[in-house]
């Protein structure tokens, strides 16, 4: 008779902390939901939680459900009382124009013609008093060189971090949030003085001049991009990758080479152990100072490479990891990823929201759940299992980042089991070769000697890079995505994580589950777009020193005014023309007569779909014009200010784009009032009812 075996349960046991992590992570997410602006709220709530769980302590259910929620509570409390601006020694609730910042370089990455700086305030002067203050900023600073340590005395104009200007454009203002710098300033040279450095001994400044002396090393071996590849997988210094580079990576999906992580931190432990087996004799003693020099190499690399998320997380794992082995005790991986998050919380609860955060703890996540079950897939001879083993780590990482990599950057590479697997092992050939390079000119060796190791580096990061530009130009390398939202990701989750559950456990329940998931993701995808399309629209977006409008009529896109720098339209315009999912036509110039689509253009007067569109252009003489015609919209462009133009008809919506500097907008706001400025305002953008009458006809021009 045949018995079936019992399926295997999922051992809940071996994460203890995995729900503490996921109450407090909640909480800090409400927390930052909510502004910021609840902290008495949610310590009310952890305490009478927790008085009441005390009161209830003879019932373990009702106690442990009301521990978590007093749990989650407390993560939106410290989420609060974490976030700077409401700590009241922040500089920025006392500063006033013509006041003095004292403050301390953190980090420093070169630019074209300046440097980013991100500071630490540590006091404001104010004429001859000063005043103790908190926060960072950070300083785009011309002049002399400055180091990460140095403390400077700055006298620029302080101001907030603008969001982005564009739709759908980068958010830096959230990216510098998530840091906890929310403002800025342009220093010129003649704005900062140099006033000494930090006393005493700095980690943050030795891992610094760690990483440019072994930066130093490499300079006489490479140059171009094969040097900025190499400085950035090795050490983390990524300023000097170029826009095709990154590109090239991004679109084959080994980007993550570019920015150190886990991978490299697994690949220096790994390293560092095996040269201390072969030297350290296997006895107690010895194998403790091997578990503690291994340690000790790990988070100095961390501090050189700059401490990042998941690198942050990673040495936390391999610590906890080495110990845990040295005291006898196994580990669930899944409980490690716990303690290097809270751990990482913790210090710093914004780190939740990172997306270097995210990725990396779902990149390990990935690999834990689906590696073994993908290994099993495939089965080959001899030493050919390693070349599978690593197709199935690359490709169970990939799994686990999928929803937030399509999220993020909309993008997905086709060829990653290709690109990913063999960056893998560049990987380890770099790293390994530029941490014996740079040990070796550690020790005092130069010049003939640090040759091999340079040669060789050379020759590896340049096949690498020749492999990934390869891998690019293969057809149909990327598959790129037009609008993948919340939504999208999270049911993409699901079905990944009912995927999981199917490998682990298998069972019918299970199987009809993530058929549902996989058919409602199906559906929303397809059906979407038919229930919610995107109504007839027209952007003016915010260019410096140019004009664009975008129109899109419900099918075709049309441009009309300048012609952008690449870098522009690649950061302003093509965020927004991806959500549409269409291509644009190349721009129609605004001072040639023509119709295309939704679009007339005779100028100056445009009709963008149903809207009639006055351009007044500072290149045009309008003196002798007595009256304007009756429009829908009034654009200025080309720096024409209000008193050289007859008085606008009352009522009618006023944009000042780009392409006009800041004062002619604060102009043309003197002179109406509700003038919209996207320098200021953002783009503008007028969505149409799908109904409107969207053919153009031809627009009027003066008599």
């Amino acid at each position: 008779m045949f018995v079936s075996s019992p399926r295997p349960r999922i051992p809940w046991a071996t994460v203890p902390l995995l729900l503490p992590l996921l109450a407090l992570g909640g909480g800090i997410i409400l927390g930052a939901y909510l502004d910021y602006d609840h902290a008495w709220i949610f310590l009310g709530t952890t305490g009478g939680l927790s008085l009441l769980a005390t009161a209830l302590h003879l019932r373990p259910r009702p106690t442990a459900v009301l521990l978590w929620l007093a749990l989650f509570a407390l993560g939106g409390w410290y989420a609060d009382v974490r976030h700077p601006p409401n700590d009241e020694t922040h500089f920025s609730h006392h500063y006033m124009e013509g006041d003095q910042l004292l403050v301390e370089v953190r980090s420093v990455r070169e630019g074209k013609r300046r440097q980013n700086v991100e500071a630490e305030v540590t006091a404001l002067i104010r004429g001859k008093e000063q005043l103790p203050a908190r926060g960072k900023l950070v300083a785009y600073v011309a002049g002399d060189t400055v180091r990460v340590g140095d403390r400077l005395l700055v006298a620029s104009t302080v101001d907030t971090v603008p969001g982005p200007l564009n739709p759908h454009a980068s958010d830096y203002a959230g990216y510098l949030a998530d840091k906890n710098i929310f403002h800025r300033s342009f220093v010129d040279s003649i704005e900062w003085l140099r006033v000494g450095t930090t006393t005493g001994f700095s980690l943050r400044a030795f891992g610094e001049r760690s990483r440019e002396a072994w930066f130093g090393s490499l300079r006489p071996y490479l140059a171009g991009d094969d040097l900025a590849v190499a400085a950035a997988l090795i050490m983390g210094k990524k300023d000097l990758l170029g826009a095709e580079v990154k590109s090239a990576y991004a679109d084959t999906g080994a980007i993550h080479v570019l920015a150190v992580s886990g991978l490299h931190v697994g690949i220096l432990a790994l390293i560092v152990m095996q040269l201390l087996r072969l030297l350290v004799p296997p006895r107690p003693f010895w194998l403790a100072l091997r578990t503690g020099l291994t340690i000790l190499l790990v988070w100095y690399f961390a501090l050189v490479t700059g401490l990042s998320a998941s690198v942050q997380r990673a040495a936390l794992m391999v610590t906890v990891v080495l110990i845990g082995k040295q005291l006898n005790r196994n580990n669930s991986i899944f409980n490690l990823l716990a303690i290097a998050a809270l751990v990482m919380l913790l210090v710093e609860p914004k780190q939740l929201f990172q997306v270097g955060f995210q990725l990396s703890f779902a990149a390990v996540a990935g690999i834990a759940l689906f590696t073994r079950r993908l290994q099993r897939l495939v089965y080959l001879p001899g030493k050919l299992s390693v070349l599978w083993d690593a197709i199935a780590v690359s490709t169970a990482a990939q799994l686990g980042t999928l929803p937030l990599s399509l999220y993020y950057f909309g993008q997905f590479p086709l060829y990653f089991m290709l690109s990913g697997t063999l960056v893998i092992v560049f990987a380890y050939l770099v790293l390994g070769l530029g941490l014996l390079h740079g040990f070796l000119a550690l020790v005092g060796v130069s010049g003939s000697g640090l040759w091999p190791t340079g040669t060789l580096l050379e020759w590896v990061v340049s096949v690498q890079n020749a492999f990934i530009f390869y891998c690019r130009q293969l057809p149909g390398a990327t598959l790129q995505l037009a609008d993948f939202g919340w939504v999208s990701a999270v049911g993409l989750y699901l079905l990944i994580g009912c995927l999981a559950y199917l490998a682990f456990r298998p069972s019918h329940r299970g199987r009809w589950v993530a058929m549902g998931v996989a058919g409602l993701l199906v559906a929303y995808w397809t059906l979407g777009p038919v229930w919610s399309p995107a109504p007839p629209q027209f952007t003016i977006y915010h260019l410096p020193r140019a004009s664009l409008i975008d129109v899109y009529d419900g099918r075709r896109g049309v441009a009309v005014g300048d012609s952008v720098a690449q870098d522009d339209l690649d950061f302003n315009v093509l965020p927004a023309r991806r959500v549409l999912g269409i291509d644009f036509s190349a721009p129609l110039p605004l001072e040639q007569d023509t119709s295309l689509a939704g679009v007339t253009v005779h100028s100056p007067l445009l009709r963008l779909l149903d809207r009639r569109v006055l351009v007044l252009d500072g290149t045009q003489d309008w003196r002798g014009v007595a009256q304007l015609p009756e429009v829908d919209l009034v654009l200025v462009r080309g720096g024409v200010r209000p008193n050289r133009v007859p008085e606008l008809p009352a009522g009618v919506p006023v944009v000042v784009d780009g392409s006009n500097a800041p004062y002619v907008g604060r102009l043309w706001r003197e002179r109406y009032g509700g003038v919209h400025v996207t320098g200021v305002d953002g783009a503008y953008v007028e969505l149409r009812p799908p109904s409107s009458d969207v053919v153009g006809s031809s627009a009027e021009s003066f008599d």
